[in-house]
């Protein structure tokens, strides 16, 4: 059995099934003031993962069939009309050439950090290989928020990260962690994949 989680807006009464686990709510909490852009890409996203529940984790995947980290991302992008490219690093130098990352230093070592003060449902956040000197992306997810009871949430496919201890291989929904010091990776900058002042794309 599949343990791909789906979760949805308190606002839909959407109720997320967990197939190896039963039964359990999670409501991502968004602020009312969310962009709508955020809010539309966001509620399109679980949306795809609730019609996609079994996506395996493929490298150089982007389609249901199977996906990688950043093939998770096209794929999840596409439902709102954007175009990105596929790679994690190439979707961080994307954002950068728009305007649109943030870097985050290498002594950000908790979500608590002010280093994600604007970090916000919608951004993209991008990891790569701990160490002293910049270095390529290598990992991809897009940022979801927080629970009702505040656990930061994400989406994308990745092989072996879990949700509340119950460990995921492929396309769904998994925990937001800072890497701590030691860490063999540590999150390097996030972004959203549109200007601030997008409207939402068409339904």
């Amino acid at each position: 059995m599949s343990s791909h989680r789906r979760c949805f807006p308190a606002a839909l009464s959407w109720l997320l099934l967990v197939l190896t686990a039963g039964r359990a709510d999670v409501v991502p909490v968004w602020p009312d003031d969310l962009a709508p852009a955020r809010r539309t890409l966001l509620t399109r996203a679980l949306a795809a993962l609730e019609k996609n529940p079994a996506v395996p984790y493929r490298n150089g995947g982007a389609d249901p069939a199977g996906m990688d980290c950043s093939g998770a991302v096209l794929f999840l992008l596409k439902q709102v009309g954007i175009d990105a490219p596929h790679g994690a690093d190439a979707q961080l130098e994307w954002l950068k050439s728009a305007g649109r990352l943030t870097l985050v230093p290498a002594s950000a070592r908790s979500a608590d950090d002010p280093a994600f003060a604007a970090l916000q449902p919608g951004d993209l956040v991008f990891w790569a290989p701990d160490g002293p000197a910049p270095t390529r992306a290598s990992h991809v997810h897009l940022y979801l928020g927080r629970e009702a009871d505040g656990h930061a949430v994400m989406i994308g496919s990745s092989d072996g990260r879990s949700y509340r201890g119950k460990k995921l291989n492929g396309f769904g929904i998994v925990d937001f962690r800072v890497p701590q010091v030691g860490s063999p990776t540590r999150i390097i900058a996030f972004g959203p994949p549109f200007p601030a002042t997008s409207a939402p794309p068409p339904k």
